[in-house]
Order: structure tokens, then sequence, then C-alpha cells
């Protein structure tokens, strides 16, 4: 293996990987599996066992849970390179507590948490980083349900929206084009907890505010200053 290995350019994107030497990553790197995905494909279960940490090396993948009435609500769409998830299950449970499947072609790199726990006990300050990203995803979760009970539909899309503008390095004034290919329709609607037809009602919302203009292949956020003042009832 060499510094162009793609394992090894994965593992520089995941922060807590980043103080590790050269000669522990290549061991990790080493460590590594891979696991392609076609889309639609489930990553695991809710309740199976978690074995292993997962690096996103491309793709999409969602987590979800199913209601009784089989209604699907995504939890988060992880997306970008370096993502990594599981964490929380693996040193909590020891089960998956949502359910995962890939969105599109996915490719995975697969960590098991044998070589994980063993990291933890030699390196502690990746522990550390380990607890910030666990705690980072339950963040996450816990202001998605606060969101469910106090936004509209309208005001949960502009924070959506708004938030993955501000990821990609949106500029506080001006356009930021995001593709409509991430996110058709119904997996916004799982997301934001609604129903495909209050998404086609909240889009037509912010067009009426001139925060953004919307065509077959894009979402064009003309204003993000003014999404993101929807995104919190102003």
């Amino acid at each position: 293996m060499n510094g162009r290995d793609p394992v090894l350019v994965l593992l520089k994107t995941v922060p807590y990987f980043a103080d590790l030497d050269a000669a522990v990553l290549k061991t990790i790197a080493g460590r590594c599996r891979s696991k392609m995905l076609p889309a639609g494909q489930p990553v695991f279960m809710e309740g199976d066992s978690c074995l292993d940490l997962c690096i996103l090396e491309s793709g999409r993948v969602k987590f979800y849970r199913v209601n009784t009435e089989g209604r699907e609500q995504i939890f988060r769409v992880f997306d970008c390179l370096g993502d990594t998830f599981c964490i929380a299950s693996a040193f909590g449970t020891g089960r998956h507590i949502v359910s995962a499947r890939a969105a599109t072609a996915t490719r995975l790199r697969l960590l098991d948490m044998e070589t994980v726990n063993r990291l933890v006990r030699e390196y502690p300050s990746m522990g550390l980083k380990l607890v910030r990203t666990a705690g980072e995803h339950m963040t996450h979760l816990v202001g998605l349900a606060e969101d469910l009970v106090l936004k509209t539909a309208t005001e949960r899309l502009a924070k959506y929206l708004h938030g993955l503008a501000v990821a990609e390095g949106g500029p506080k004034d001006g356009e930021v084009l995001l593709s409509r290919d991430r996110f058709p329709e119904e997996d916004l609607a799982s997301l934001l907890g609604t129903v495909r037809v209050n998404v086609s009602r909240s889009l037509a919302n912010l067009i009426r505010t001139g925060a953004l203009d919307v065509d077959r292949g894009f979402i064009r956020i003309r204003d993000l200053a003014a999404l993101g003042r929807i995104s919190v009832g102003k």
C-alpha cells in the first residue's frame, strides 16, 4: 500500500483517524473490508448485531425506521466521503437501533469492532473523537424529534435545504444549486415526517417567498439568508 491507496485516502478523511501515524493507518486499511451494494439493498436491519464500523466511500445510505402501519421515517442520509455510522449501536446496545438501506449504488469499507476497540484502548484521543461523533448523531436525532413537533412542513424543508447548502459551502448571499437527484420528493417526505403532497406544497411556499426556484434538475436557492429565517419561523 502507499499514500495513493484509495483506502488510505478514505481513512484520512475520517476525523477520528486524523492523528494516527501512517503505519497505524496502513494497518487499519489492511483490516477494512469492501462491501458493494446496489440501490435499494439493505445495509443492515434494526435489531441485527452490530459487528462493524461502516465508512462510506461512495454512494448514499438512508437510516430509517418503519412503523406498524408501514410508514417509513428517514432519520438521516449519509452521502459524504468518510461519513461513518453505527457508532452509537456498536458502543451501546451492540445491536442496530435503526435500519439502513443503500439509496444509490454504494461502496462501504467495514472495520470490525474488535479492531476498533483495540484502537480505542491504544489511542484514547481516537476514542474521545468517536464519542463526540456519536454525540453529534444523537443531537441530530433530538433535533429531528423537536422539529417534527414544533415546526411546520415548510419550516422543516427550509431547515433541511439550508443545512445542505451551508454544508456544501454555499454563500450567505447568492445562488446555490442542489441536484434534485439527491432527494426525490418521496424521500424528502419520509425525511421530514410528512407526505409527498406536503413536500410539493412546501416547495411552492418557498418559491413564493423568493428563497428558491425549482426546475427538473436542480433546486436553486436564490436567498440563503431568507431560507434560514424561514427555517426558524421568521
